[in-house]
């Protein structure tokens, strides 16, 4: 009868030890996981605000009428960042000429022209 108490025994015991090697390597997935989830997010901020860099230099290019500096910033990028850019904007453009006041656009502007002064983000 021993013999079969110390077989069932050493089953559960190495069912435990599948068991704990199991939560070990979910674990260390997870820890992984998190790891890439994290670099991932940084490098999506880092993109984000590059293109809200170049999209506010458009806007300071195109509020200063400045056609030929437009077309160097555009030519400068890529196709797909130029194209976020470029929305960036002329959604920032719409949104100054929908505010109405003249003086807005030139608070603006200079707004614009200090952020360009200034350069990147520290903290990105």
């Amino acid at each position: 009868m021993t013999d079969v108490n110390d077989l069932v025994e050493q089953q559960i015991d190495a069912a435990k030890r599948r068991r704990q090697a199991q939560q070990q390597r979910r674990a260390a997935l997870d820890t992984a996981r998190q790891h890439g989830l994290t670099a991932r997010h940084r490098a999506k901020l880092a993109r984000i605000n590059t293109v809200e860099q170049h999209g506010a230099r458009l806007a300071l290019a195109a509020l200063r009428r400045d056609s030929m500096g437009v077309a160097v910033l555009l030519e400068a990028l890529d196709p797909a960042t130029s194209r976020q850019a470029a929305a960036i904007a002329l959604g920032a453009l719409a949104e100054l000429g929908l505010s109405g006041r003249p003086g807005n656009v030139v608070k603006a502007r200079d707004a614009l022209a200090r952020m360009e002064a200034s350069g990147p983000d520290p903290a990105a």
